[in-house]
């Protein structure tokens, strides 16, 4: 009967890229002090990525990849409370992306990103007029009409939701999408690293400013909690813009903000 792997072909991809967490990494390296058969697989791991950098560029494929999530949403102008096309991954780009996903990220991805990848966060993204995509930092400028899109990291949280406060005092629910209060449990986060939101939208003209909030936390929590938390700064427009969401203990949250 054949021997069970201790080490999984994907912990060792991922340890080959630093996405393991210490305790992991530490129990992965002492398993490849002892196995041969592990060793040689890493080795096997990282020769298949090479092979893969080869066949897919990165510099060609990540744009490529940008550019098909954003067409979809650029078709026809939606309004923003009812979210635009999803940035869909057509087939040919999604053999692409599961192939090269990891090698990808080694490539391309700075230390500062990297490390970043562990903890739990946000990210957004904005069509540019070329049809590309462009990610924004956190106070990066925005106007109406903009297209959106959100994608979060887990990281070790395993419950969570997406708001965004607008400037007018406005809240958009994005996970779980079309909320509109009473009682619900946060809906399980998907922990398989970065993930984007099936849908994108389009920034209405409410002034100043948009701010993103990722609420999320390892135990089940309501999301009526978040929602007076939110509904309490977005009705004060200049805390809103710096200051976190006051909430319950136990509960982590990551802001990122658009200036508009």
């Amino acid at each position: 009967m054949p021997q069970k792997q201790a080490v999984s072909d994907l912990l060792l991809e991922q340890y080959s890229l630093g996405e393991l967490s210490p305790d992991q990494e530490r129990m992965v390296r002492a398993e490849l002090e002892r196995n041969e058969s592990a060793r040689q697989r890493l080795a096997a791991i990282a020769q298949s990525n090479r092979e893969i950098l080869s066949d897919y560029p990165p510099e060609r494929i990540v744009p490529a990849i940008k550019e098909r999530f954003l067409k979809a949403s650029g078709k026809a102008a939606r309004p923003r409370r009812a979210p635009a096309l999803a940035w869909a991954l057509p087939a040919a780009a999604m053999v692409v992306l599961v192939l090269s996903l990891f090698v990808i990220q080694e490539k391309v991805v700075s230390s500062e990103t990297r490390l970043k990848g562990l903890s739990t966060h946000l990210n957004l993204f904005r069509k540019t007029p070329a049809g590309g995509a462009e990610e924004l930092r956190s106070g990066a400028a925005a106007r109406r009409a903009d297209v959106l899109q959100i994608s979060y990291t887990a990281g070790e949280a395993k419950y969570g939701v997406i708001l965004s406060v607008d400037g007018r005092g406005g809240i958009t629910w994005h996970v779980p999408a079309g909320y509109q209060g009473g009682s619900r449990a946060a809906p399980a986060l998907d922990m398989q690293g970065q993930v984007v939101l099936p849908s994108a939208y389009e920034l209405d003209d409410a002034p100043g400013f948009e701010r993103f909030f990722l609420v999320y936390s390892a135990a089940p929590f309501e999301v009526g909690d978040v929602e007076r938390a939110a509904r309490a700064l977005a009705a004060r427009s200049a805390a809103a813009e710096r200051e976190m969401l006051g909430l319950p203990r136990g509960l982590g949250q990551y802001s990122l903000l658009v200036k508009k």
